[in-house]
């Protein structure tokens, strides 16, 4: 099944605070205060994108940048102005987490068991985190009583 990413065409000024921190629900705290005045209006559709899996996450928007993972195991950075790929990140399941960035670095968790943390301008590695997720959720699933 293919989903499609739609973003709406958006202009609004951010602060230098903003600019340096992105993450689901506005703040480290995930407060879902935002420190930027919202979209005064909208203008219709601008892009759109197409990945080969649903994609049940918010995108991270970061300058120029929207970075967004998808169930086909890659995270993305869109160009917000076309909706070009800058880069993809493939991992080993599906990205479902909302990505985070700060510091230049894009922060996911993947269905693979792993976190990750990628440099932002290119999506080169920087390093991975394992976790026992994998595992422990296929096993608490398959004890579970039906």
């Amino acid at each position: 099944m293919k989903a499609l990413l739609i973003l709406a065409a958006v202009s609004f000024a951010a602060s230098a605070d903003a600019e340096s921190l992105a993450s689901f629900r506005g703040d480290e705290r995930h407060s879902g205060l935002f420190q930027y005045n919202g979209v005064p209006v909208l203008h219709g559709l601008k892009w759109k994108f197409t990945t080969n899996g649903p994609v049940v996450s918010t995108p991270a928007v970061i300058g120029t940048t929207a970075y967004v993972g998808s169930n086909d195991h890659y995270l993305y950075a869109l160009d917000v102005a076309t909706g070009a790929v800058q880069w993809k990140f493939k991992t080993d399941s599906r990205v479902a987490s909302s990505p985070a960035v700060s510091a230049g670095r894009v922060y996911f968790g993947s269905y693979d068991g792993n976190i990750y943390a990628l440099v932002a301008d290119t999506g080169r590695l920087a390093w991975k985190f394992s976790t026992a997720f994998r595992r422990s959720i296929c096993t608490v699933r398959s004890r579970m009583p039906r």
